[in-house]
């Protein structure tokens, strides 16, 4: 069977100390275009309630150029591209307030929140060097080839700490073949003690990157919290949390790629639970008495949960797994999560614990991790699920 999907390639690329200013001029100017575009938006409705669309602003950037000279140093699809994100923040928005989901209206980008452009439409060739409009050529490490009959859509050139990349997003017709097997499928527990619990014995402890760093990281905000603003300590100091951050990114992304590609290796279907994982992490509700007096909600116990949850990485994790086994012709399959951990794999009576409790013991006389009594549970739903 031969699908269409998208694949990215990234790149670490060496721009010279020219080039390095230009970006940075170049990011600049999509901070600024963005921030007066929204502000477009935000008095057009206050003032006239009416709403300005992203072609009414679009077809405004060949007058902008002619007031401000300064963005003719940007290409043109940049800027357009600054307009999209702007609009796709406005749609969002609208959703989640027709979803009735917490709103998060757009937010003003401040210095240094922007830092990438992207480029629709790169119909450029790439080989050890690649040609960046009103950038030049640029060095690049190409380490991996993409693929002659991939179709390019749009190259992002991205600064993520001191380090430059560029990263192509392409359109590729693969051929897959789909797995069919029973036999071999598994289930998988996702949790934050143990990363992953699965049905054969198996087990991955939950790595902690963040929680390992957040010592050292703490020490260099508080010295950055007191260094004098825009000084040469305070970009010293901003430098080196922007490292401890980008480490741990990398450090997060390929632990995440290894796991599910060993994952994927042992079997051709994977069930795991339906998380909400958003719901999981959502803050709780402040409390209060008769008189009005806020009473404790046990907020605090909740950020550190919630810190775990997004130190573990749960989503990114599935949607990793999802993108591979996709290209694999291999499945993975959600399953309902209500109690999983709860209920007894072997005589299926419910044995309530709460998060503390680690052993499910039964009176039936079976004793098991909870996790690993769950991976069985999630692997029997999910297989039921597909022969009913």
């Amino acid at each position: 069977m031969i699908i269409i999907t998208q694949k990215s390639f990234k790149y670490r690329i060496y721009p010279t100390e020219a080039q390095i200013t230009n970006l940075i001029n170049q990011f600049s100017m999509c901070r600024y275009l963005y921030n007066w575009s929204l502000e477009e938006r935000i008095k057009a409705y206050e003032n006239e309630q009416i709403s300005i669309t992203y072609n009414e602003q679009q077809n405004k950037l060949p007058e902008l150029k002619k007031e401000r000279p300064h963005f003719k140093g940007v290409y043109s699809q940049v800027l357009q591209d600054v307009l999209k994100r702007l609009d796709s923040a406005y749609q969002g928005f609208f959703r989640r307030v027709k979803k009735g989901d917490t709103a998060g209206f757009p937010k003003f980008k401040k210095k240094g929140d922007w830092d990438s452009i992207t480029y629709p439409l790169y119909r450029y060739s790439v080989s050890s060097q690649i040609y960046v409009p009103k950038v030049g050529t640029v060095k690049i490490i190409y380490h991996r080839e993409i693929p002659k009959e991939a179709k390019i859509k749009t190259l992002t050139i991205t600064k993520e700490s001191d380090k430059w990349f560029a990263c192509f997003s392409v359109e590729l017709s693969i051929n897959i073949e789909h797995k069919q097997g029973l036999a071999n499928s598994i289930g998988i527990d996702l949790g934050l003690i143990d990363f992953l619990y699965a049905s054969d014995g198996s087990h991955v402890p939950a790595p902690k990157y963040y929680r390992k760093l957040q010592n050292r990281l703490a020490r260099l905000q508080r010295r950055f919290a007191k260094a004098d603003k825009y000084s040469s300590k305070w970009y010293k100091l901003l430098k080196a949390i922007q490292k401890v951050y980008y480490r741990i990114r990398c450090l997060k992304h390929d632990f995440l790629h290894k796991t599910a590609n060993a994952l994927l290796e042992k079997a051709d279907i994977i069930f795991h639970e339906n998380l909400n994982i958003s719901g999981m992490m959502r803050r709780p509700k402040p409390k209060q008495d008769e008189e009005g007096k806020y009473l404790p909600n046990n907020a605090s116990a909740k950020s550190g949960l919630n810190k775990s949850f997004a130190d573990a990485s749960l989503g990114q994790f599935l949607n990793t797994l999802k993108s591979k086994a996709v290209a694999l012709g291999k499945k993975v399959i959600g399953v309902p999560p209500h109690y999983t951990s709860q209920e007894c794999p072997v005589c299926h009576q419910i044995v309530k614990k709460s998060l503390s409790v680690r052993t499910h013991r039964c009176p039936c006389g079976f004793v098991a991790n909870r996790d690993f009594a769950a991976s069985l549970n999630i692997l029997r739903i999910g297989l039921d699920t597909l022969t009913a």
